[in-house]
């Protein structure tokens, strides 16, 4: 990256920490506030879940727009949206608009995270995408691990009104940072001035390869995830006995571990393989999956989830970098918001179909179906051969 970019690389880095640690803050404790104001049985769900399905259905439209009418707006819209439902969980407890609210909100995070990720793809050379696209996902997660535990300390001596307002802190910085650091004229990286846009979701059906495989891993990757995060308390304190603390141990090593790892494993993904490296972290988190079911105390389980944490470190970088090459030939932003929405329909599935497994096949089936999705994931993967487009040339 020359100067320009690494000073928007950086200040991406800084918009999506801020935002991701704003609603990890309060996303925690949403479905207790929802309770609170008096949500009960499908207005509780749909209060929670509706923000998955409204990810869901924009994330690809927004990503077409990326390509279509660039990516500074839609980042600044996004930004405003946030900001704009942050400040209305504030004023409002009205159950009917704080659910529209959170379905706006979903709205906002699919035309977000998958337009800055294509920033960061159009400002960095092909040969740099795992390191870029692993050095981001930092911020993400070092978010994601961090926020639950702030927010538990806000609401304990703030309540409600307190999550909220650190949610309008982080939306106001983040969009002041957005409107000062992200340039109204945007240079690309030559690679991405190269290459015309081709978005529409039509061409991704039409001329998939490994994007195609790339839709299938994540989906089943997404179901272990929010299928594990879902039932592994419930093994801990069932099968195991074990404490609150040693629950919140192993529940934050496998994203500890992960964050950790998440900048060395972009830069193996810049000179092995990406494919492999992909194959590889696939097949050895869901077998990870089925042995957390037999792991019998405390320091077995930590060691499985540990290495849970290793291997998805070891396949997210270069998930991203094959991303953005299929983002080459068919619309960076189209690519890469599809490929959000699969995301997202993989964290709604994990969980419900863990639900019905738990009810016929017990815990221990929950875990073997989740490994049996992710091994299959992984064999559609392979299977999508990778489309190769001689013109497009490599930076």
């Amino acid at each position: 990256m020359n100067g320009q970019h690494r000073d928007l690389f950086r200040a991406l880095f800084l918009i999506n920490f801020l935002i991701s640690l704003g609603f990890g803050v309060s996303d925690a404790f949403f479905p207790l506030y929802c309770q609170s104001i008096g949500a009960r049985g499908l207005l509780l769900g749909v209060a929670v879940g509706g923000y998955a399905l409204s990810k869901i259905i924009f994330s690809p439209i927004m990503g077409s727009l990326a390509d279509r009418f660039g990516r500074r707006q839609l980042v600044i819209t996004s930004l405003l949206v946030y900001l704009l439902v942050s400040c209305s969980y504030l004023v409002t407890e009205n159950l009917v608009v704080v659910v529209c609210l959170r379905l706006l909100q979903g709205a906002g995070c699919a035309m977000f995270r998958p337009v800055v990720q294509t920033l960061i793809a159009d400002h960095a050379s092909s040969r740099q995408w795992g390191k870029a696209m692993g050095s981001f996902d930092i911020s993400f997660y070092a978010a994601l691990s961090s926020g639950p535990l702030i927010g538990g300390i806000i609401m304990d001596q703030a309540g409600f009104h307190g999550l909220f307002s650190v949610l309008i802190i982080c939306s106001m910085a983040a969009l002041g940072l957005a409107l000062a650091a992200i340039p109204r004229q945007l240079q690309p990286t030559r690679i991405a001035q190269e290459i015309p846009a081709q978005p529409g979701i039509r061409n991704i059906c039409r001329q998939g390869g490994t994007l195609q495989g790339l839709l299938l891993f994540i989906f089943g990757r997404a179901c272990g995830i929010t299928a594990c995060g879902t039932f592994l308390p419930i093994l801990l304190s069932s099968k195991l006995g074990m404490s609150g603390v040693q629950v919140g141990i192993i529940m934050a090593s496998a994203t500890l571990v992960m964050t950790l790892l998440l900048r060395p494993a972009g830069r193996i993904a810049d000179r092995v393989p990406r494919r492999m490296l992909v194959i590889c972290g696939g097949t050895v988190v869901p077998l990870l999956y089925m042995l957390l079911p037999v792991a019998a105390d405390f320091m077995q389980m930590l060691g499985v989830t540990l290495g849970i944490g290793a291997f998805s470190a070891l396949s997210q970088p270069a998930t991203s970098a094959l991303l953005a090459e299929e983002g080459q030939r068919l619309g960076m932003g189209t690519s890469i918001g599809t490929f959000h929405a699969f995301l997202n329909l993989g964290f709604v599935a994990g969980p419900l179909l863990g639900s019905l497994l738990q009810s016929s096949a017990g815990l221990q089936g929950v875990f073997i179906a989740i490994g049996l999705i992710g091994l299959c994931s992984v064999a559609g993967f392979i299977l999508n051969k990778p489309v190769r487009n001689l013109t497009v040339a490599r930076a």
